[in-house]
């Protein structure tokens, strides 16, 4: 199978703002495209080739997202800037049952969109600004091993409540699976567009490898749904 991890897609009901948001604090290259969507391209992911596509939204947001992003920060004093510059560009510290004492802080950007900001942590060393993309799993291991047949980034860590894969392992943003008790609630407003140099044929694969076909989409094992574009198109 030919597929790899194009875009992670993010409703909005202002995708601009929204981009201009992600802009701030990712950096990089915003672009609008024709239908209303904006393209933010972000430096520094390790040639990994995820880009953050930001589309009107259809639904209101419903329930926490089942997939979020984590921002690295590589000493104490970036991660205050960051968590400050956070504020004051629109997001507000939220608690969804993180606890006390952890090493991160928890926000949703101006559209309501969950997102972290992690302390300095080894193990994000190389990531660039982009630390993790997160994703709520009720079997962390098999998931992953679906979106890493999905995606080509190998499994690099593995324990009973997480699993991780990335696309190489000098740098680049990780790909975690985190165990969670909730169950999919709602369309995901935040989900993954995959890149496939033969549609029919790469659905096909996938499929057998469990994931399902939707009126729309596709849909991984646990229900989170997913596009799979041609290769050679780029929004």
């Amino acid at each position: 199978m030919s597929t790899r991890l194009a875009s992670l897609v993010i409703d909005a009901s202002d995708p601009a703002a929204s981009a201009q948001f992600w802009y701030i604090m990712l950096g990089g290259t915003a672009t609008a495209c024709r239908d209303g969507s904006y393209h933010l391209v972000a430096p520094d992911l390790g040639g990994c080739g995820v880009d953050l596509l930001f589309t009107p939204a259809v639904l209101p947001k419903a329930a926490k997202n089942r997939v979020h992003l984590d921002l690295a920060t590589e000493s104490p004093h970036e991660y205050q800037v960051l968590t400050s510059l956070a504020a004051d560009v629109g997001a507000r510290e939220v608690n969804v049952g993180q606890g006390p004492g952890v090493p991160w802080t928890v926000f949703r950007d101006p559209e309501g969109n969950e997102f972290c900001i992690l302390e300095p942590n080894d193990i994000y060393q190389r990531t660039g600004p982009l630390a993790a993309i997160v994703v709520d799993a009720a079997d962390p291991t098999a998931l992953a091993a679906f979106w890493s047949a999905a995606t080509g980034w190998p499994l690099l860590h593995r324990d009973e409540n997480s699993a991780a894969l990335r696309a190489t392992e000098d740098g680049g943003p990780w790909l975690e699976f985190l165990r969670v008790p909730e169950t999919k609630r709602a369309p995901n407003r935040v989900r993954f567009d995959l890149a496939a140099t033969s549609l029919d044929g790469d659905a096909a694969h996938l499929v057998d490898l469990g994931a399902t076909r939707t009126e729309l989409a596709l849909a991984d094992p646990e229900g989170n749904e997913f596009r799979l574009l041609p290769a050679r198109v780029r929004t």
